[in-house]
């Protein structure tokens, strides 16, 4: 009778213990979607993207891309035939998005629909660079972090689409 009060005490143990562990989970996650949040306010947008990028040196960025000798001959085609005639578009365009992209990570908003998006943006960042620059390494770290918040659907900890997930269940 004993054997089985102590198997039963280390079986509520465990299942405490696990319980915890999950918990901490879900804060490990929540800090990882507010942080990197907080990445793509500061770092994308303000300080790289919202007052770097003028009329002039956006196309200069693309410009540099698209002369690049390593680049890819489809992207650079992409770049002096779209990227290049629109960048004042680009210029709005992609701080908007990453302000917008930042403040949906923190809220936990919408990110099974929105992290594909940032994907394809960080791939557009990389194809510009070349994959082998040492210039890409962030965008390569950027997109598997954002491929592990999409798979483990992060804003369901904590986060809106928690709340939305009862009305849209693919959220």
């Amino acid at each position: 009778m004993e054997a089985i009060r102590s198997m039963t005490s280390a079986t509520g143990a465990r299942t405490q213990d696990s319980a915890m562990a999950t918990g901490m989970v879900a804060y490990g996650i929540v800090f990882l979607r507010v942080a990197v949040g907080l990445f793509f306010l500061i770092q994308e947008a303000y300080l790289e993207k919202l007052f770097t990028w003028t009329d002039k040196t956006l196309p200069t960025i693309f410009a540099t891309w698209a002369k690049n000798p390593h680049g890819y001959a489809f992207y650079q085609s992409f770049l002096t035939n779209v990227a290049i005639p629109n960048a004042e578009f680009f210029r709005y365009l992609v701080p908007s998005w990453e302000v917008t992209f930042g403040i949906c990570l923190i809220l936990g908003l919408g990110l099974r629909v929105l992290i594909p998006f940032q994907i394809f943006a960080n791939l557009n960042y990389m194809l510009g660079k070349t994959l082998a620059s040492p210039s890409a390494d962030l965008d390569k770290l950027t997109i598997i972090v954002l491929i592990a918040l999409f798979m483990i659907s992060a804003g369901r900890y904590y986060g809106l689409d928690r709340y939305l997930r009862r009305r849209f269940s693919w959220l």
